[in-house]
């Protein structure tokens, strides 16, 4: 029978497999250019849903023709169709201008647009979206739109479509409010850092008292470099196992070998991160591991702490340390003589305890999301045709 594995007990009719012809018709509503600066909307790849984008109005394309988006429509892009550049409106989106390149379909009475927004992501249509989109590559592959609206799909009857959108809704307002809340951490502890290591938030001791100030220290005076020990394995030489094999963004594979078995500090070499900083560039590695020659290790003395270093070595700005020449570098000099600002150990501690406590609670949470978005794909796998 023609029906999905996971299912409401109350429907039992087959689902019925038709062209998106018999579910959509083209719904283009065309308006005067904009006069003034406005609000484009669009969508780019990869079931990534929409954006809107401020378009000045110098920036106005005199030969585009501009329209008007309603919600619940299917919106796609004709030249990146084939990467599942297709989405279904929202409110947010309505009333959004959107150009020619946006063909835009309203769903008929019979049919659910929300219901669809989770048939978007199955890999059975991004086939049939590329079968639709004939030609070279990028943005040679124009959408064929005959061949779109012959793509069949497999549906049930409206209740049962209800039913599934409804449920699949309240996993992603769960999914939703864990990654607001994980956004909303990780502000407050940018807005942490910020005033701890500008010295603005400042811990007390027992008795209430200010510690002594802070002191300027030499990151070869801090910690003992341990780079002649890291080895690099190229993939072939790897042999998967449970070990952590760090680079210079952190693990990057898992294999059956170690070379340290103590928490280290370890700070990137070389890549672009170092300059464009889009994840961290220091890490402190646990247990037993091993590290390629792409992140400088680093043993912190005993008067030292290493979350506290961890998180000093974070916020500094590397362009000033950058050596490379085809990609940012820290050589191990350059990084002996970073300076950085150290409170007495009693201090490093208590700041340390703090932010390790807030990264628990951060981690929890995205533990959370992650536990979700596994729930949710694993119901779209079972709940579709």
């Amino acid at each position: 029978m023609n029906v999905p594995k996971l299912r409401f007990k109350e429907f039992t009719d087959e689902w019925k497999q038709t062209p998106l012809k018999n579910i959509i018709y083209s719904n283009i509503i065309e308006a005067p250019k904009p006069t003034t600066d406005y609000i484009r909307l669009g969508i780019r790849s990869h079931c990534k849903g929409t954006f809107h984008e401020l378009v000045k109005i110098e920036n106005i394309l005199s030969a585009d023709k501009m329209y008007i988006v309603p919600k619940n429509n299917l919106i796609l892009n004709i030249t990146f169709a084939w990467e599942q550049a297709i989405a279904i409106t929202d409110d947010n989106d309505e009333g959004k201008y959107i150009s020619n390149r946006f063909p835009t379909f309203a769903f008929k009475d019979n049919q659910l647009p929300t219901f669809y927004k989770y048939i978007i992501p199955q890999k059975r249509l991004k086939y049939d979206l590329n079968v639709a989109s004939p030609g070279g590559a990028g943005r040679n592959r124009v959408l064929n739109k005959k061949l779109f609206l012959s793509i069949p799909v497999n549906i049930p009857l409206l209740k049962e479509q209800e039913k599934i959108a409804k449920f699949l809704t309240t996993v992603d307002k769960k999914i939703t409010n864990l990654e607001n809340i994980i956004t909303s951490l990780e502000n407050q502890k940018k807005g942490l850092l910020q005033q701890i290591f500008s010295q603005k938030l400042r811990f007390k001791d027992k008795n209430g008292n200010n510690y002594p100030n802070w002191e300027k220290k030499k990151l070869e005076d801090i910690a003992i470099f341990l780079d002649n020990k890291r080895k690099p394995l190229e993939q072939s030489e790897r042999i998967h196992g449970k070990y952590p094999y760090y680079g210079a963004s952190g693990i990057i594979d898992y294999i059956n070998d170690y070379i340290f078995d103590e928490e280290l500090v370890l700070l990137s070499e070389d890549g672009a991160n170092i300059i464009d900083r889009n994840y961290p560039i220091c890490f402190i590695a646990t247990g037993k591991y091993w590290v390629n020659n792409h992140a400088h290790v680093l043993k912190v003395k005993s008067q030292y702490v290493n979350k506290f270093i961890c998180e000093s070595l974070e916020q500094l700005n590397y362009t000033k340390y950058n050596t490379g020449t085809a990609q940012p570098k820290l050589n191990q000099d350059v990084c002996r003589k970073i300076i950085l600002s150290i409170p007495c150990l009693e201090e490093q501690t208590k700041i340390a305890n703090f932010l390790s406590t807030f990264d628990r609670k951060l981690e929890n949470q995205k533990a959370q999301l992650e536990h979700w978005k596994q729930i949710k794909k694993g119901l779209l796998q079972q709940m579709f045709v």
